[in-house]
């Protein structure tokens, strides 16, 4: 049997598996608890602290569990890879006008990172054009939806109705900032960011 003995000092730092503690407590390895209370803010580390990602339940339980690969199938990551198949209206054959993800847009920030459709696209008049995609995702009622069209084009009508494949980058917007600043040239086809939005 080990028995520790322990000494109340004013302004001590106690040290478990280190000999140069940074707080009142620091541990150098893992720790396991039956409960534990945060003060209200968490305090954030320092630049020469090492970082370690905890995952934070929802309330009213407030856990703070340690990431592993098991959390992931059940519940968000800071990025999460999504992919919708949508197949498209037979009248118009490759317009999704509104797709409501039902990703909550106050929680996340949703990116289009890449897209595929599965018709070839033709113009309506006998000149040749290059179809021009508009494809992108939008906030609306507390929801992203996604929009896909090949604006002027349809596919040919021998086809099937096409297939828009898109791939979603999600954010937790705890780990991520939505920048919606809009730029005006004004007479000019050259200009600068009236400000740094990132540095």
């Amino acid at each position: 049997m080990v028995l520790f003995a322990c000494t109340a000092l004013m302004n001590a730092q106690v040290g478990i598996n280190t000999s140069k503690p940074e707080k009142d407590l620091t541990v150098n390895g893992t720790m396991k608890t039956s409960g534990m209370i945060f003060k209200k803010p968490l305090e954030k580390l320092g630049a020469d602290e090492n970082y370690t990602f905890v995952i934070k339940s929802p309330a009213p339980e407030n856990k703070i569990t340690a990431y592993n690969d098991t959390f992931v199938p059940n519940s968000p990551a800071p990025i999460n890879l999504i992919q919708f198949k949508i197949t498209c209206d037979p009248t118009d054959k490759d317009w999704v006008n509104q797709f409501d993800t039902k990703i909550n847009s106050n929680k996340f920030l949703v990116v289009i990172s890449s897209f595929g459709f599965t018709q070839a696209v033709r113009t309506y008049s006998a000149d040749w054009l290059t179809p021009v995609p508009q494809i992108f995702a939008y906030s609306s009622g507390g929801t992203w939806k996604l929009k896909a069209d090949y604006q002027g084009f349809a596919p040919d009508s021998s086809f099937p109705t096409g297939e828009w494949t898109l791939n979603l980058l999600v954010f937790d917007k705890a780990y991520a900032k939505e920048l919606n600043t809009t730029q005006d040239l004004g007479a000019s086809t050259t200009g600068a960011a009236a400000a740094p939005l990132l540095q």
